[in-house]
């Protein structure tokens, strides 16, 4: 999943750089790869096997 992140990230990079008339679609894979990201925070900081206590 963090692959698909830099890859959207990257590709938005690269829409800005070579092509700005296509601004609103990196603008679009930039949000997309922020809320990608807070969900697998999320995900992986909610949903642990254990309580957040040592054992």
């Amino acid at each position: 999943m963090e692959f698909l992140q830099f890859a959207l990230m990257f590709t938005a990079a690269f829409l800005i750089w070579r092509r700005p008339e296509r601004e609103r679609l990196a603008f679009g894979l930039v949000v997309a790869a922020i809320v990608l990201m807070v969900g697998l925070f999320t995900l992986g900081t909610r949903s642990s096997l254990l309580p957040g206590v040592n054992f």
